[in-house]
Protein backbone atom coordinates (compact mmCIF):
# COMPACT_ATOMS: atom_id res chain seq x y z
CA UNK A 1 0.00 0.00 0.00
CA UNK A 2 2.76 2.32 0.87
CA UNK A 3 4.14 1.92 -2.67
CA UNK A 4 0.99 3.43 -4.03
CA UNK A 5 0.86 6.25 -1.68
CA UNK A 6 4.03 8.06 -2.06
CA UNK A 7 3.70 8.21 -5.71
CA UNK A 8 0.42 9.33 -5.56
CA UNK A 9 1.35 12.28 -3.30
CA UNK A 10 3.67 13.19 -4.93
CA UNK A 11 1.72 13.55 -8.26
CA UNK A 12 -1.01 15.19 -6.53
CA UNK A 13 1.48 17.58 -5.34
CA UNK A 14 3.71 18.05 -8.86
CA UNK A 15 -0.50 18.46 -10.06
CA UNK A 16 -1.12 21.08 -7.39
CA UNK A 17 2.03 23.23 -8.06
CA UNK A 18 1.66 23.10 -11.76
CA UNK A 19 -2.05 24.48 -11.14
CA UNK A 20 -1.48 27.34 -8.91
CA UNK A 21 1.35 28.00 -11.59
CA UNK A 22 -0.87 28.09 -14.22
CA UNK A 23 -3.70 30.13 -11.63
CA UNK A 24 -0.96 32.72 -11.26
CA UNK A 25 -0.44 33.17 -14.69
CA UNK A 26 -3.75 33.56 -15.42
CA UNK A 27 -4.27 35.94 -12.89
CA UNK A 28 -1.23 38.04 -13.99
CA UNK A 29 -2.57 37.93 -17.68
CA UNK A 30 -5.88 39.37 -16.45
CA UNK A 31 -4.34 41.74 -14.46
CA UNK A 32 -2.54 42.47 -17.30
CA UNK A 33 -5.30 42.91 -19.51
CA UNK A 34 -7.28 44.85 -16.96
CA UNK A 35 -4.60 47.68 -16.53
CA UNK A 36 -3.91 47.87 -19.96
CA UNK A 37 -7.84 48.62 -20.81
CA UNK A 38 -7.48 50.92 -17.74
CA UNK A 39 -4.89 52.89 -18.99
CA UNK A 40 -7.02 53.34 -22.63
CA UNK A 41 -10.17 54.15 -20.86
CA UNK A 42 -7.84 56.99 -18.71
CA UNK A 43 -6.53 58.51 -21.65
CA UNK A 44 -3.16 56.66 -22.66
CA UNK A 45 -2.58 55.86 -26.18
CA UNK A 46 -0.53 53.23 -27.49
CA UNK A 47 2.61 53.78 -29.67
CA UNK A 48 1.06 51.59 -33.22
CA UNK A 49 0.17 53.11 -36.40
CA UNK A 50 -3.19 54.11 -36.81
CA UNK A 51 -5.99 55.96 -35.55
CA UNK A 52 -6.77 56.13 -31.81
CA UNK A 53 -9.78 56.92 -31.01
CA UNK A 54 -12.14 58.02 -27.38
CA UNK A 55 -15.37 59.71 -26.28
CA UNK A 56 -16.64 60.90 -22.64
CA UNK A 57 -19.65 61.88 -21.71
CA UNK A 58 -20.01 62.70 -18.08
CA UNK A 59 -23.23 64.16 -15.57
CA UNK A 60 -22.68 67.46 -13.47
CA UNK A 61 -23.86 66.43 -10.04
CA UNK A 62 -25.57 69.56 -9.45
CA UNK A 63 -22.50 71.84 -8.63
CA UNK A 64 -20.66 74.60 -10.52
CA UNK A 65 -18.37 77.77 -9.21
CA UNK A 66 -18.07 79.80 -11.87
CA UNK A 67 -16.07 82.92 -10.60
CA UNK A 68 -15.79 86.00 -13.53
CA UNK A 69 -17.46 84.42 -16.24
CA UNK A 70 -16.97 85.64 -20.06
CA UNK A 71 -20.20 87.39 -21.11
CA UNK A 72 -22.30 84.92 -22.45
CA UNK A 73 -20.36 82.14 -20.70
CA UNK A 74 -22.58 81.63 -17.33
CA UNK A 75 -23.09 82.22 -13.84
CA UNK A 76 -22.68 80.55 -10.91
CA UNK A 77 -25.41 77.84 -10.05
CA UNK A 78 -27.62 74.57 -8.92
CA UNK A 79 -28.46 72.59 -11.55
CA UNK A 80 -27.89 70.05 -14.10
CA UNK A 81 -25.40 70.06 -16.69
CA UNK A 82 -22.11 67.84 -18.26
CA UNK A 83 -19.29 67.46 -20.54
CA UNK A 84 -18.78 66.37 -23.74
CA UNK A 85 -15.43 65.12 -24.63
CA UNK A 86 -13.99 63.47 -28.13
CA UNK A 87 -10.41 62.32 -29.16
CA UNK A 88 -8.76 60.95 -31.81
CA UNK A 89 -5.38 60.42 -32.44
CA UNK A 90 -3.02 59.65 -35.92
CA UNK A 91 0.31 58.25 -35.37
CA UNK A 92 2.05 57.11 -38.93
CA UNK A 93 5.84 56.46 -38.49
CA UNK A 94 7.29 60.04 -37.71
CA UNK A 95 4.35 61.76 -37.61
CA UNK A 96 1.24 62.38 -35.24
CA UNK A 97 -1.93 64.34 -35.08
CA UNK A 98 -3.88 65.07 -32.36
CA UNK A 99 -7.59 66.44 -31.94
CA UNK A 100 -9.18 66.94 -28.88
CA UNK A 101 -12.60 68.47 -28.31
CA UNK A 102 -14.59 69.54 -25.57
CA UNK A 103 -17.69 70.88 -24.64
CA UNK A 104 -19.08 72.08 -21.49
CA UNK A 105 -22.87 73.12 -21.31
CA UNK A 106 -24.89 73.37 -18.17
CA UNK A 107 -28.05 74.69 -17.55
CA UNK A 108 -31.29 75.20 -14.47
CA UNK A 109 -34.69 76.51 -14.26
CA UNK A 110 -35.22 78.32 -10.61
CA UNK A 111 -39.03 78.33 -9.71
CA UNK A 112 -41.76 76.84 -11.91
CA UNK A 113 -45.17 78.50 -13.77
CA UNK A 114 -45.80 81.87 -15.22
CA UNK A 115 -43.91 85.13 -15.23
CA UNK A 116 -46.44 87.53 -14.48
CA UNK A 117 -50.40 87.49 -14.01
CA UNK A 118 -52.05 87.25 -17.27
CA UNK A 119 -49.10 86.03 -18.88
CA UNK A 120 -48.57 82.57 -20.52
CA UNK A 121 -44.60 82.59 -20.88
CA UNK A 122 -43.59 80.42 -18.56
CA UNK A 123 -40.34 80.87 -16.09
CA UNK A 124 -36.96 80.52 -18.41
CA UNK A 125 -34.29 78.25 -18.02
CA UNK A 126 -30.72 80.13 -17.17
CA UNK A 127 -27.56 79.52 -18.53
CA UNK A 128 -24.59 78.43 -16.26
CA UNK A 129 -21.88 77.42 -18.77
CA UNK A 130 -21.80 76.74 -22.69
CA UNK A 131 -17.95 76.39 -23.67
CA UNK A 132 -16.72 74.88 -27.06
CA UNK A 133 -12.87 74.26 -27.07
CA UNK A 134 -11.44 72.80 -30.10
CA UNK A 135 -7.40 72.12 -30.31
CA UNK A 136 -5.63 70.13 -33.19
CA UNK A 137 -1.63 69.53 -32.66
CA UNK A 138 0.54 68.31 -36.23
CA UNK A 139 3.80 66.78 -34.97
CA UNK A 140 6.50 65.33 -37.35
CA UNK A 141 9.60 64.27 -35.83
CA UNK A 142 13.22 65.60 -36.87
CA UNK A 143 14.50 62.42 -36.33
CA UNK A 144 13.88 58.67 -35.15
CA UNK A 145 14.71 58.61 -31.89
CA UNK A 146 14.56 62.77 -31.23
CA UNK A 147 12.68 64.78 -28.64
CA UNK A 148 12.17 67.23 -31.20
CA UNK A 149 9.26 67.91 -33.83
CA UNK A 150 8.22 70.15 -36.02
CA UNK A 151 4.77 71.31 -35.09
CA UNK A 152 1.53 73.25 -35.76
CA UNK A 153 -1.37 73.83 -33.34
CA UNK A 154 -4.56 75.21 -34.76
CA UNK A 155 -7.28 75.57 -31.68
CA UNK A 156 -11.18 77.25 -31.60
CA UNK A 157 -12.68 78.54 -28.77
CA UNK A 158 -16.42 79.51 -28.77
CA UNK A 159 -19.82 78.56 -27.53
CA UNK A 160 -22.85 76.49 -28.75
CA UNK A 161 -26.33 78.46 -27.68
CA UNK A 162 -27.44 82.14 -27.75
CA UNK A 163 -27.31 83.12 -24.55
CA UNK A 164 -29.28 86.30 -23.95
CA UNK A 165 -28.66 88.93 -20.97
CA UNK A 166 -31.80 90.36 -18.69
CA UNK A 167 -31.25 93.90 -18.13
CA UNK A 168 -32.63 93.63 -14.66
CA UNK A 169 -31.01 90.97 -12.96
CA UNK A 170 -27.84 90.59 -15.02
CA UNK A 171 -28.24 86.98 -15.25
CA UNK A 172 -27.93 84.66 -18.61
CA UNK A 173 -30.63 83.32 -20.19
CA UNK A 174 -31.70 80.34 -22.60
CA UNK A 175 -34.30 82.16 -24.80
CA UNK A 176 -35.28 85.99 -25.59
CA UNK A 177 -38.08 86.94 -23.33
CA UNK A 178 -39.87 90.00 -22.76
CA UNK A 179 -42.28 89.37 -20.07
CA UNK A 180 -43.19 90.40 -16.44
CA UNK A 181 -40.02 91.13 -14.40
CA UNK A 182 -37.65 89.92 -17.85
CA UNK A 183 -36.40 92.23 -20.39
CA UNK A 184 -33.49 89.89 -22.35
CA UNK A 185 -31.29 90.82 -25.13
CA UNK A 186 -28.46 88.53 -26.96
CA UNK A 187 -25.15 89.07 -25.77
CA UNK A 188 -23.44 86.14 -27.62
CA UNK A 189 -23.60 82.64 -29.60
CA UNK A 190 -22.34 80.88 -31.67
CA UNK A 191 -18.99 82.01 -33.32
CA UNK A 192 -20.12 85.28 -32.08
CA UNK A 193 -17.74 85.92 -30.55
CA UNK A 194 -15.06 82.91 -31.71
CA UNK A 195 -11.31 82.84 -30.54
CA UNK A 196 -9.36 81.19 -33.34
CA UNK A 197 -5.26 79.92 -32.96
CA UNK A 198 -2.60 79.04 -35.78
CA UNK A 199 0.48 78.64 -34.86
CA UNK A 200 3.19 76.83 -36.50
CA UNK A 201 6.48 75.84 -34.36
CA UNK A 202 8.60 73.21 -32.51
CA UNK A 203 7.48 70.30 -29.85
CA UNK A 204 9.17 69.19 -27.33
CA UNK A 205 8.00 65.53 -25.72
CA UNK A 206 9.62 64.88 -22.84
CA UNK A 207 8.03 61.47 -22.28
CA UNK A 208 4.63 59.96 -22.68
CA UNK A 209 3.47 61.95 -19.95
CA UNK A 210 5.09 65.89 -20.61
CA UNK A 211 5.54 67.41 -23.78
CA UNK A 212 5.70 71.29 -24.82
CA UNK A 213 5.35 73.47 -27.70
CA UNK A 214 6.95 76.73 -28.48
CA UNK A 215 6.07 79.13 -31.92
CA UNK A 216 7.04 82.68 -32.32
CA UNK A 217 5.05 82.88 -34.60
CA UNK A 218 0.97 82.57 -33.62
CA UNK A 219 -1.94 84.02 -35.47
CA UNK A 220 -4.91 84.64 -32.82
CA UNK A 221 -8.49 85.74 -34.45
CA UNK A 222 -11.44 87.04 -32.87
CA UNK A 223 -14.17 86.68 -35.25
CA UNK A 224 -18.05 88.20 -34.48
CA UNK A 225 -20.57 86.24 -36.89
CA UNK A 226 -23.17 88.61 -35.78
CA UNK A 227 -22.65 92.29 -36.49
CA UNK A 228 -25.27 93.45 -33.53
CA UNK A 229 -23.68 91.60 -31.05
CA UNK A 230 -20.17 92.66 -31.97
CA UNK A 231 -21.76 96.66 -31.63
CA UNK A 232 -21.95 95.34 -28.05
CA UNK A 233 -17.96 96.85 -27.37
CA UNK A 234 -17.69 93.78 -25.40
CA UNK A 235 -15.97 90.93 -27.21
CA UNK A 236 -12.60 92.11 -28.21
CA UNK A 237 -13.03 94.23 -31.19
CA UNK A 238 -12.35 97.39 -31.62
CA UNK A 239 -14.03 100.67 -32.86
CA UNK A 240 -14.65 100.80 -36.71
CA UNK A 241 -12.54 104.24 -37.82
CA UNK A 242 -14.53 108.05 -37.46
CA UNK A 243 -17.03 105.78 -35.64
CA UNK A 244 -18.25 105.83 -31.57
CA UNK A 245 -21.38 103.30 -32.30
CA UNK A 246 -20.03 100.51 -34.74
CA UNK A 247 -17.58 97.73 -33.94
CA UNK A 248 -15.04 96.04 -36.21
CA UNK A 249 -16.61 92.13 -36.58
CA UNK A 250 -12.73 90.99 -35.86
CA UNK A 251 -9.67 91.24 -34.67
CA UNK A 252 -6.39 90.26 -36.04
CA UNK A 253 -3.35 89.30 -33.94
CA UNK A 254 0.41 88.08 -34.43
CA UNK A 255 2.19 86.95 -30.99
CA UNK A 256 4.07 84.19 -29.27
CA UNK A 257 2.40 80.99 -28.61
CA UNK A 258 3.48 78.23 -25.76
CA UNK A 259 1.98 75.52 -24.38
CA UNK A 260 2.63 72.62 -21.89
CA UNK A 261 0.81 69.29 -21.63
CA UNK A 262 0.90 66.63 -18.48
CA UNK A 263 -1.13 63.43 -18.41
CA UNK A 264 -0.44 60.87 -16.03
CA UNK A 265 -1.88 58.24 -13.99
CA UNK A 266 -1.23 56.89 -10.21
CA UNK A 267 -2.01 53.77 -7.95
CA UNK A 268 -3.38 52.42 -11.72
CA UNK A 269 -7.10 54.22 -11.25
CA UNK A 270 -6.25 57.67 -10.57
CA UNK A 271 -5.50 59.86 -14.00
CA UNK A 272 -4.34 63.58 -14.24
CA UNK A 273 -4.58 65.83 -17.05
CA UNK A 274 -2.80 69.38 -17.34
CA UNK A 275 -2.93 71.20 -20.41
CA UNK A 276 -1.40 75.06 -19.77
CA UNK A 277 -1.70 77.70 -23.23
CA UNK A 278 -0.19 81.32 -23.06
CA UNK A 279 -0.35 83.92 -25.93
CA UNK A 280 1.09 87.47 -26.07
CA UNK A 281 -0.09 89.74 -28.78
CA UNK A 282 3.21 91.28 -30.06
CA UNK A 283 0.82 94.46 -31.79
CA UNK A 284 -1.35 94.90 -28.57
CA UNK A 285 -0.17 94.73 -24.79
CA UNK A 286 2.23 91.92 -25.25
CA UNK A 287 2.89 92.31 -21.42
CA UNK A 288 -0.34 90.89 -21.19
CA UNK A 289 -0.48 87.38 -21.28
CA UNK A 290 -3.64 85.35 -22.78
CA UNK A 291 -4.38 82.16 -20.73
CA UNK A 292 -6.11 79.27 -21.35
CA UNK A 293 -5.69 76.53 -18.66
CA UNK A 294 -7.48 72.76 -18.59
CA UNK A 295 -7.11 70.77 -15.90
CA UNK A 296 -8.82 67.16 -14.68
CA UNK A 297 -8.39 64.67 -11.64
CA UNK A 298 -10.23 61.33 -12.62
CA UNK A 299 -10.93 57.94 -10.50
CA UNK A 300 -12.33 54.89 -12.32
CA UNK A 301 -15.13 53.47 -9.94
CA UNK A 302 -16.35 51.36 -12.39
CA UNK A 303 -15.20 49.80 -15.78
CA UNK A 304 -15.94 52.51 -18.16
CA UNK A 305 -17.12 55.11 -15.00
CA UNK A 306 -15.03 57.55 -13.81
CA UNK A 307 -15.53 60.12 -11.18
CA UNK A 308 -14.07 63.36 -12.07
CA UNK A 309 -13.45 66.86 -10.94
CA UNK A 310 -12.16 69.79 -13.71
CA UNK A 311 -10.80 72.97 -12.40
CA UNK A 312 -10.26 75.32 -15.54
CA UNK A 313 -8.85 78.94 -15.79
CA UNK A 314 -9.21 81.50 -18.72
CA UNK A 315 -8.41 84.79 -19.02
CA UNK A 316 -8.24 86.89 -22.35
CA UNK A 317 -6.98 90.32 -22.55
CA UNK A 318 -9.41 91.34 -25.00
CA UNK A 319 -12.77 90.70 -23.38
CA UNK A 320 -14.89 91.89 -21.16
CA UNK A 321 -16.16 89.32 -18.13
CA UNK A 322 -19.38 89.51 -15.81
CA UNK A 323 -17.68 90.37 -12.06
CA UNK A 324 -19.03 88.10 -9.71
CA UNK A 325 -20.03 89.23 -6.44
CA UNK A 326 -22.41 88.03 -3.68
CA UNK A 327 -23.62 90.83 -2.45
CA UNK A 328 -24.71 92.64 -5.91
CA UNK A 329 -27.72 92.21 -7.90
CA UNK A 330 -28.22 88.78 -9.38
CA UNK A 331 -24.63 87.94 -7.89
CA UNK A 332 -23.01 90.19 -10.82
CA UNK A 333 -21.88 94.35 -9.89
CA UNK A 334 -20.96 94.52 -13.67
CA UNK A 335 -18.01 94.10 -16.46
CA UNK A 336 -14.49 94.08 -16.56
CA UNK A 337 -11.54 92.21 -17.42
CA UNK A 338 -11.18 89.47 -14.90
CA UNK A 339 -10.09 85.28 -14.18
CA UNK A 340 -12.71 82.92 -15.63
CA UNK A 341 -12.62 80.51 -12.94
CA UNK A 342 -14.37 76.95 -13.70
CA UNK A 343 -15.25 73.78 -11.25
CA UNK A 344 -17.52 70.99 -12.02
CA UNK A 345 -17.70 67.85 -10.13
CA UNK A 346 -18.96 64.91 -12.93
CA UNK A 347 -19.36 61.44 -13.40
CA UNK A 348 -18.05 60.24 -16.70
CA UNK A 349 -18.13 57.60 -19.11
CA UNK A 350 -15.42 56.89 -21.00
CA UNK A 351 -15.46 54.82 -24.62
CA UNK A 352 -12.76 53.70 -27.00
CA UNK A 353 -13.72 52.68 -30.32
Amino acid sequence: MKKFILPFLLLTSVISLFGQTEDEKNRAAQEAERKKKLEATMGTVGAENGWARKGAIGLDLGQLFNLNPYLGSGSNRLGLGGALGFQANYKKDLMTWKNNLLINLSTQKIGFGLVASGSDVKAPFEKALDLLNFNSNWAYQIKEGSKWAYSFDFGLLSQLLPSYLDSSSKKLYLKDIHAGPYNTSVVSKFFSPATITAAPGMKYVHDSHLNFFLSPVAVQLIYIADKNIANLGIHGTKLKDNSTTEYNQSKLGLGALAKVAYNNTFLKRFNFNSDLGLFSDYLDKPQNIDVVWLNSLSFEILKGFNFQIRGDAYYDDNKFNQITDADAVGGVKGIGKRVNIIEQILITYNRNF
